[in-house]
Order: C-alpha cells, then structure tokens, then sequence
C-alpha cells in the first residue's frame, strides 16, 4: 500500500526523480570529475535542448492519450526546408515562420486524420513519418542542401550570463506548458481527454477540437526544436541510419523522457516538469554510455529497457 501511495503521488514521483537524477550526477561525478561543473552541465542541457522541446510536444500527446511517432521526421523536415530555404534566400525570418507553419500543418493532417476519420494515433502518426521520410528522400536524396542564415547560428549558439539562450527558451516553455495544464481549462480538457474519451464527450468537450490542436502544437514544436538544431549544427546532417523512417531514434528518446517522467501511456496523468527532469536523467545516462566506449546499439537497448521497466513498474503499482 505505501509503494502504490508513493508511485501515485504527483510530489512524490518528483522528489524520486530529483533523487535519481542527484545520484546519477553522483555516481557521474565520481567515474570522471569534471564531469561536475557549471560550464559541462551548461553544455549538457544545451546538447538535449532540442530533445526537450520535443518531450514537451511527445508529453502533451501522451496526457491527451495519444502517441506521437512523427515528432523526429517533422523535426527533420524542418531542418531539411529550413536549410535549403536560408541556403537560397539568405532570409531568416520568412524561413523560420515556413517551418513553423509546415509543422503546424503535418501535426494539424496528423490531428484530422486522428478525430474525423478515427485512425488510431500510432497508425497515422507512423504514416506521417514514413511520408515525410519519403518527401526528404525524394527532395534531397537524403544528403546535404543549403545552410542556416548568420542570425539563426547567433541565436542558437548565444548565452546570456553563460547560458545558452535556447535552453532557456526550453525551461520557458516547460513552464509555461506547466502552468497551461494545471491552471486553465485546456489544460484540464487535455488531462480530461486522456483519461477518458467518453466522460470527455458526456463532459461537453469538444473532443475532435482539442485532440486536433493538440496534434498541431506537437508539429509546430518539432519544428522550433529542428530550426534550433540548424542554427546550431548549420547544415543539416545526414538523416537516414538503417533504412529506418527519419527521426526514428529521435521519437523513442522523446517516448523514453516522457515515460522516465512518469507520464504514462494510459494518459491523463503526468506534466512537462516531469519530462524535464526525465531528458537530464536521460542526457546522463547517454554520458555514462560514452564514458563506457558502448555504441549506439547500447542506447537503443537502455531506452528499450527503461521504457518497459518504469511502465511495469508504474502498471503494478496502480493495480494494486
């Protein structure tokens, strides 16, 4: 009974992810001492920047009770547009506003094709990316095209006061997104429609409207995340690995952050700050794999393992 209490309080869940993350810098710590300082813990957060807007984006779908595969290949095809846009027209601002508004649009299809012609969310949103794999493919060949403007670099690449200024546009919208989920009624809408889409509908909500809006601020953004990664790469890189759908590896990191959070399939339940801390134990988990010489095969098979892992453990302590 005192586990089942513990695993379902909201605060609790939080102070056992501040106590594994402080463990994980710890043990961190201790394999390589430099590891814990202000200017590498900076570059950290600064590296999963992009991964963590995309969480909040993942996040947001997952509470409404859906699932986001498409995050990582609208990630992608906003570098790729991006890139050959700011390569041709040495324009920033027309660009940026064209991806944040292509993004919108493949979350906005994704939303329709989820409300009105009832396709289950896994199904359409694995479409989605496949599509936009293919579009990639045939555009670019899946090589390198065109370059981020100076602006974007500078912005992307800047600090204030030493801190990366796109990781506080991160932590911005972590808290704002934070405040719109516990303090306005979309918010409650979005946790009402992912614990059930029944008492939604006899609740009076407009289901179909807020499962589509949902969708479209997942899109636009994968996009601010992948125009953040142009400025900061400036060019794009090569995007497919294996034959896979692009952005793959992307999406499950993002599925991986939200479910350590504690921000579970089932929906309803869950928040953007838990995803926060999620990306960081993520981020450090990443480092003590490098640390080890272990590959990108070992990354996939600890996220595999920690998402089964934490939903069973989450499953068995709400049956309880």
């Amino acid at each position: 009974m005192q586990l089942r209490k513990m695993f379902n309080s909201s605060s609790s869940q939080i102070l056992i992810l501040v106590a594994a993350l402080f463990l994980l810098i710890a043990i961190t710590g201790i394999i390589t001492p430099a590891f814990i300082t202000y200017r590498h813990l900076t570059t950290i957060l600064y590296a999963n920047t992009m991964l963590g807007i995309l969480a909040i984006a993942q996040t947001l779908v997952i509470i409404s009770g859906g699932l986001d595969m498409s995050v990582g290949s609208i990630y992608w095809i906003s570098i790729t547009v991006g890139a050959v846009m700011m390569g041709n027209t040495e324009q920033t601002a027309v660009p940026v506003i064209f991806c944040l508004l292509l993004g919108g649009l493949f979350g906005f299809v994704n939303g329709v094709g989820i409300a009105k012609l009832k396709i289950p969310h896994v199904v359409m949103t694995l479409a989605m990316m496949i599509a936009i794999t293919g579009i990639i493919y045939v555009s670019t060949g899946g090589g390198l095209k065109g370059r981020a403007t100076e602006q974007l670099i500078e912005f992307s690449t800047g600090r204030i006061l030493k801190f990366p200024i796109i990781t506080i546009v991160w932590i911005l919208l972590t808290i704002m997104f934070f405040y719109v989920l516990k303090t306005t009624s979309f918010g409650w809408k979005i946790k009402a429609l992912g614990s059930s889409m029944v008492a939604s509908y006899c609740s009076g909500i407009k289901v179909e409207r807020i499962q589509i809006i949902v969708y479209t601020l997942s899109g636009i953004l994968s996009s601010v995340a992948g125009l953040f990664y142009l400025g900061w790469a400036r060019k794009p890189y090569q995007t497919f690995q294996s034959g896979g759908g692009v952005g793959a590896e992307l999406t499950l990191e993002t599925i991986t952050a939200v479910v350590i959070g504690g921000t579970l399939f089932s929906g309803g339940r869950g928040g953007v700050e838990r995803t926060f801390l999620g990306v960081i134990i993520i981020s450090i988990l990443n480092s003590l794999l490098v640390m080890a010489s272990l590959g990108f095969e070992w990354k996939l098979i600890m996220h595999g393992l920690i998402i089964a892992i934490v939903v069973a453990i989450y499953s068995q302590t709400k049956n309880r």
